[in-house]
């Protein structure tokens, strides 16, 4: 609704995973070039985790946007694989790779999908599988992936695989030592800087055709990285509802009690922590009777 009102042609701070509008800061940077380096060199499995809103599909959609389409390589990127058995996941692999006739048992498929991977091998192709939400998967889906990895020639392996999950990532991959221990490199996404707050902002408002003055000055700016507390989609959410207010209310530029508005409409934490310090601040105490 705000779009032409303030001349865009696209929309800034939408949550969609399109890859012209990742703002890589120098920590993005670092853990994707630690998975280009793992794919590249046939090491086997990276892990990156971190909080909620981190940036970590983006980077999964940045890998599918660089190996998807290469004739060199054989791609997959599961979204959602919290599958109850091996066999269910194992065969959603399968499938994304395009093979939709899977074998009857669980050790046949498993045969199946080396025999797959030594065929690509022999075509030079590398095959790549990217798995987000990693921290969903249970126990003996984990155990499947290192069964993967046993899938190699003397110098390489034949599965690339990357795994994207919450902070609870690290602490399951803890719990599967065999598996944590062939993890060639991992890598932790933490929240951005002040200054990468800024230029993400900034970024996203010129790709979508913004021109001119930005609609936040500084201070809102800093209320915003406040408020967000540096995570990206935050970000993208309190400044995407509070231009539909600017535009509901015929202003340009916000204000710092706009965007505090905003940040409480949405139940980002501090902004409504503010609120129940005031709900539940402690109660008076009642007077003593004196004894006579």
């Amino acid at each position: 609704m705000y779009k032409a009102y303030f001349g865009l042609k696209e929309l800034p701070f939408s949550l969609s995973p399109d890859p012209r509008f990742i703002y890589l800061t120098s920590q993005h940077q670092e853990a994707l070039a630690k998975c280009q380096y793992t794919i590249e060199q046939k090491m086997g499995i990276s892990a990156i985790h971190g909080d909620i809103g981190a940036g970590k599909t983006s980077l999964a959609r940045r890998l599918w946007e660089q190996y998807a389409s290469s004739e060199d390589h054989r791609f997959a990127m599961l979204v959602h694989p919290s599958f109850p058995t091996p066999f269910q996941l194992l065969k959603e692999i399968r499938r994304e790779f395009g093979d939709d006739v899977p074998k009857r048992s669980l050790v046949d498929m498993l045969d199946d999908f080396q025999e797959f991977l030594t065929e690509q091998y022999k075509q030079k192709k590398t095959v790549v599988l990217v798995v987000d939400e990693a921290h969903r998967l249970k126990p003996p889906l984990f155990e499947l992936l290192r069964q993967f990895l046993n899938f190699e020639t003397n110098t390489e392996k034949l599965l690339q695989i990357v795994i994207f999950g919450q902070n609870e990532l690290a602490i399951k991959l803890d719990r599967q030592p065999e598996l944590k221990d062939r993890v060639t490199i991992f890598g932790a996404l933490t929240s951005l800087t002040r200054e990468d707050v800024d230029e993400l902002i900034k970024f996203r408002w010129n790709v979508a055709g913004g021109k001119g003055k930005l609609p936040f000055d500084e201070f809102t700016l800093k209320a915003i990285f406040k408020y967000s507390k540096g995570l990206p989609r935050r970000i993208c959410k309190l400044c995407d509802n509070t231009l539909i207010r600017l535009a509901s209310a015929d202003k340009k530029v916000a204000d710092v009690e706009l965007v505090t508005q905003v940040a409480k409409e949405i139940r980002l934490d501090d902004a409504n922590n503010d609120i129940t310090l005031k709900k539940s601040g402690p109660k008076p105490k009642k007077a003593r009777k004196k004894i006579t």
